[in-house]
């Protein structure tokens, strides 16, 4: 924005008369800044018309034409002679070497103060500048009313005929999803690349030969929608900036309605499933509001626990990836877990999932799934998730790992309670191994084939490969370096656990 010199030269009050430079009329003059300086580069910042009388300017040509070289590298958009004062007429080297230059020369007569250029100018861009706030104040609506009737690709038009510019929207992923003309390309990879940051937090611009490219980023908080890019051929106005950061706000409103009706629906079905998996809501109930959902329950339900990392992420992710294929999200965090509900007959949709998000999480993420139950048993099965999430844990497994492949092994597989049964097949299982070792015996293996078997004679010695006869004369040593009653079934299910802890962990190695 600024002050066409054709303009200043059709004030007829001002009687400037244009020696030099015509082709230049067109130049905007941001400033008008009178300085009496034989060098007046180093103060200005250009776009300004420099007024001078030349009081410290030679005549001759050589020193006229550094003067003129001077301005034009500091760009100014033009030079005004006030005459009368140091010198009675522009001198003529001064013309020639603006002419050569480029540079506007206007004439400023002595009638005309300096103050008077000044202020003309001033006002104009006031003037202007109230103008572009009152053009602003007219497309905003407009806008606003577009993005009701017509979304984005509405907003895009609105703004880039405003404008007079060309206007794209990028999604998050760099596709266009609304394009004002019609037929604008999306913008390459080497514009994104002069703006420095591939991502800029709000706003960008780069300038090329080919003209201004201008990127604003579509946002709610922390989530990105994409961005709005606005191309033209000549430098951008703070009006055009605004209506661009207006256009960004109503775009992202619009892609954040259908997040913010997920959410809120993610946050009743969430309600929902506390109350489920706590047992307290009835089943008839339960059923049809799953099925308006749109959620399977034909063959009951399932739960998928999630370990590591933040819960509420898991649960995000999860979340999309169901979406994508067809099923709503009923989550909750539960004892720093995510739990999530799944259709009874959709147990492999579960690992597929979980490859899925774990694409997209940062952290580790183990995941354990219950088996199917009715909609009357969520305690049960939130309880055999999240023993199987942390089976999955323990074993560091990246699988969905099932609560059916964990039939006598659970106990064995939860860290705590190995613990305690390693502890307890080192005080009881201890001896036998002592006693193989140093007598070459089996008492050991032939306990284990023993317990396993429940007690059934035949079917031990058979898996062992002895006579039962050898095999009760084993069992009768065992009790008397146990001192155990194996007639006791909670003795031989504590000793079979026992057995299986002392063998998980490297104890058979030492029985010789």
């Amino acid at each position: 924005m600024g002050v066409p010199i054709a303009w200043l030269m059709h004030r007829q009050d001002l009687r400037l008369k244009l020696l030099a430079g015509r082709g230049g009329l067109d130049r905007d003059v941001v400033w008008a800044h009178s300085i009496e300086l034989a060098d007046p580069a180093p103060w200005l910042t250009g776009g300004e018309l420099v007024l001078t009388t030349g009081l410290r300017l030679p005549a001759d040509a050589g020193a006229c034409t550094d003067y003129v070289t001077r301005l034009t590298k500091a760009g100014v958009a033009a030079l005004g002679f006030g005459v009368g004062l140091s010198h009675q007429q522009v001198p003529e080297a001064l013309v020639g070497a603006a002419e050569e230059a480029g540079l506007p020369l206007l004439e400023v007569p002595l009638p005309t103060p300096f103050v008077a250029v000044t202020k003309v100018v001033m006002e104009r861009l006031a003037q202007q500048q109230y103008e572009g706030v009152v053009q602003a104040s007219r497309v905003q609506p407009r806008m606003t009313r577009a993005a009701l009737r017509g979304g984005a690709q509405a907003v895009v038009r609105e703004l880039a005929v405003s404008t007079g510019t060309s206007v794209v929207f990028l999604d998050h992923e760099s596709r266009v999803r609304a394009a004002h003309p019609p037929d604008v390309a999306a913008p390459g990879a080497t514009v994104f690349a002069g703006l420095g940051s591939a991502e800029p937090t709000t706003a960008a611009v780069s300038s090329s030969q080919d003209g201004v490219t201008a990127v604003h980023q579509v946002r709610v908080g922390p989530r990105v929608h994409g961005r709005l890019v606005v191309e033209a051929e000549r430098a951008l106005t703070p009006v055009d900036h605004l209506l661009l950061g207006h256009a960004a706000s109503l775009v992202a409103l619009e892609a954040e309605k259908p997040l913010s009706l997920r959410d809120e629906q993610h946050r009743v079905n969430g309600l929902f499933l506390r109350l489920l998996l706590d047992g307290t809501v009835a089943a008839p109930l339960a059923r049809d509001h799953l099925s308006e959902a749109g959620f399977p329950v034909r063959d009951g339900i399932r739960v998928l626990a999630l370990r590591g990392g933040s819960p509420r992420q898991s649960l995000q992710t999860v979340g999309e990836e169901l979406a994508e294929r067809g099923l709503p999200l009923f989550g909750r965090v539960h004892a720093a877990c995510a739990a999530v509900l799944l259709p009874a007959g959709h147990a492999a949709t579960a690992q597929t999932v979980m490859d899925g998000a774990r694409a997209r999480l940062r952290s580790c993420t183990w995941a354990g799934l219950s088996d199917a139950h009715d909609l009357t048993d969520g305690p049960a099965a939130l309880t055999e998730a999240l023993n199987a999430a942390s089976v999955a844990q323990a074993r560091g497994s990246q699988a969905v790992v099932p609560f059916e492949s964990l039939a006598g092994q659970l106990l064995a597989a939860t860290p705590q309670t190995r613990k305690i049964l390693v502890t307890l097949a080192e005080a009881q299982l201890a001896p036998l191994a002592a006693h193989d070792t140093a007598h070459g015996t089996h008492l050991l293996v032939s306990l284990r084939a023993f317990l396993e078997h429940n007690g059934q004679w035949e079917a031990a010695s058979t898996a062992l490969g002895v006579h039962r006869h050898t095999l009760r004369g084993r069992i009768e040593r065992v009790r008397g370096l146990l001192g155990a009653d194996l007639d006791s079934a909670h003795v031989r299910a504590e000793l079979l656990l026992a057995s299986s802890a002392w063998q998980e962990s490297g104890g058979s190695d030492r029985t010789g």
